[in-house]
């Protein structure tokens, strides 16, 4: 079996993570792989790490010719038996390889919970072209059949977190280097810079807590669009000595341990990886109740869940988890045996790769 990725993605995000763990499961079955991926990206770095051969291309657009050209060379030589295309533009270009006489398969991986019909071509690429959808959630998966995908060939697969990599005995130190305190009490917000995450929401929301709770503090970790605008906000709410904008941070469970509360306020959201990581290293949780995340997230027994949008019940969600510590490290708890049991890298590699052996055998 021979599978070629392709990842547009500039930054490192939950998307690269996961394609990553799945190339380290499957490289560790002896399945040939190859990778084309944003050239000068970080994925294009870390896959020398599995030592998974990589093509690095721009990548810019599911028309671009340059880069079309360059995956038809690579499909020649590599003779791949399927594509798996992890995001939209890349599953235009496979579908092009594919309309210009590629035989093979193309697997597309559906991560977002945003309608596949804003793109005017969207039906000849999911719908005639691709072999299998693989959704990050149930969610994810019911709105592409409302939208008009055939339900047998839409997957679902979860995300996998390494719970290996859990560190309690750094909980102080990383958080030290951002400045804070071992006696303040740390929310951590962790997601790119952009509106369907709601970090707006989140800063209003904060504000609200600490006329309760003034040794509160807050890390807001990403980069994106919406910094300056963030920055601003911060400044107007008067925040700018509780509130802290770190950017990006490469290595999540380095920081996460140090965290006495992940507060996830997206608006949009198909399953919410970072999430799981939390879960992975027994951090409280509180998030939004939209997209996949209750199928993450289980209210009231692995975390607490608001209502998108609403500074104010996302303040009273935290002010529950502060107001019963025991309680909140009891959910912490359970959510660790849940990751254990639903949502390990082992079991997303072994589901990823029974979809590409039935669809190969088939």
């Amino acid at each position: 079996m021979r599978i070629l990725h392709l990842d547009s993605g500039p930054a490192w995000r939950g998307g690269q993570q996961q394609l990553h763990h799945l190339m380290g499961g499957l490289r560790r079955q002896g399945i040939q792989q190859f990778l084309a991926a944003r050239r000068g990206g970080p994925l294009a770095t870390r896959a020398a790490e599995l030592e998974v051969p990589v093509q690095g291309l721009s990548l810019s657009s599911e028309w671009d010719l340059v880069s079309l050209a360059g995956l038809a060379r690579l499909v020649g030589r590599f003779r791949p038996h399927l594509i798996h295309a992890h995001d939209s533009r890349t599953l235009g270009l496979a579908v092009w390889l594919k309309t210009f006489g590629w035989r093979g398969e193309v697997v597309a991986a559906r991560r977002v919970a945003f309608s596949i019909r804003g793109n005017p071509w969207w039906k000849f690429k999911y719908a005639r072209q691709t072999s299998r959808v693989i959704a990050v959630s149930r969610y994810v998966r019911e709105l592409l059949i409302r939208e008009g995908l055939d339900p047998q060939r839409v997957e679902v697969v979860y995300d996998g977190v390494d719970t290996g990599r859990a560190l309690p005995e750094r909980r102080f130190g990383r958080r030290r280097r951002l400045g804070f305190a071992d006696a303040e009490f740390l929310i951590g917000c962790v997601g790119h810079l952009t509106p369907e995450k709601g970090h707006a929401f989140l800063i209003r929301g904060f504000s609200e807590i600490l006329k309760t709770h003034p040794d509160s503090r807050l890390a807001v970790v990403g980069e994106g669009p919406l910094r300056a605008g963030l920055e601003l906000l911060i400044r107007e709410l008067g925040l700018s000595d509780r509130v802290v904008l770190t950017g990006f941070v490469s290595d999540l469970d380095d920081l996460l341990p140090g965290f006495d509360l992940l507060v996830h306020p997206s608006l949009a959201e198909g399953l919410g990886s970072v999430l799981l990581q939390a879960m992975s290293h027994q951090v409280p949780l509180c998030a939004s109740r939209t997209g996949g995340i209750p199928e993450a997230v289980i209210d009231g027994e692995t975390g607490f869940l608001f209502s998108p949008g609403d500074p104010e019940a996302l303040a009273r969600s935290v002010l529950r988890a502060r107001s019963n510590p025991d309680r909140a490290r009891r959910q912490a708890e359970r959510a660790f045996a849940r990751v254990q049991s639903d949502f390990s890298v082992e079991r997303m590699v072994a589901e990823t790769f029974r979809v590409y052996s039935e669809l190969l055998n088939s």
